[in-house]
């Protein structure tokens, strides 16, 4: 049967990641699995992954959102892809340790038959940065060359991620997840929420 078969695949794909412990019918939740039990998402292995090797610990509000940004958004075009606008410093280093991430998940899913986790998309990561750093609408929009009502869908998948990452144990990143949140739920994104 290919969806038991698919089901084996990715339980030794969370063994081999140390997600799972265990054999056969005994395997049991690591608290690295817990983690990434409390995640849901396209690429909640990748975020898990992140959050397990510390990737996110130093950044501050804008600059997490920049990051969880890039897990969550999908261009539309091949076009837009190409050469995006990514803040420097810590932003662009965490997300090049991420796409190294990427890189060490997708041959371990290699090695063992699946292809879930999806690349990084950085074609909204400064506008989530500039967004949760206090910029204008008109200002964030313009730089992106988004429209209103992209602009406001894609902030608020961040903020849903971000949500997620609240739900870790107190301090720390869940802190700072929190504050990341608040900023991006401001003017038009929190006005969109009441109609």
């Amino acid at each position: 049967n290919n969806v038991a078969r698919q089901f084996d695949r990715v339980c030794d794909v969370l063994l081999e990641l140390g997600y799972v412990q265990g054999e056969g019918d005994s395997l049991r939740v690591t608290a690295s699995g817990r983690t990434l039990a409390a995640l849901y998402g396209e690429n909640d292995l990748l975020t898990a992954e992140s959050i397990r090797r510390g990737l996110w610990d130093d950044l501050d509000p804008a600059e997490l959102a920049a990051v969880c940004a890039a897990l969550v958004y999908e261009s539309r075009t091949p076009e837009q892809q190409t050469a995006p606008r990514i803040p420097g410093g810590r932003v662009a280093e965490t997300l090049h340790a991420m796409a190294q991430v990427h890189e060490d998940l997708s041959q371990v899913e290699k090695r063992h038959q699946v292809a879930f986790v999806r690349p990084l998309d950085l074609g909204f990561s400064h506008a989530a940065y500039r967004w949760a750093s206090g910029a204008q609408l008109e200002r964030v929009l313009w730089e992106s060359d988004l429209t209103p009502g992209d602009f406001v869908r894609w902030c608020k998948q961040v903020i849903d991620l971000l949500g997620q990452l609240r739900s870790m144990p107190a301090g720390g990143l869940a802190d700072t997840a929190r504050l990341a949140a608040d900023a991006m739920a401001r003017s038009v994104v929190s006005y969109s929420s009441v109609a």
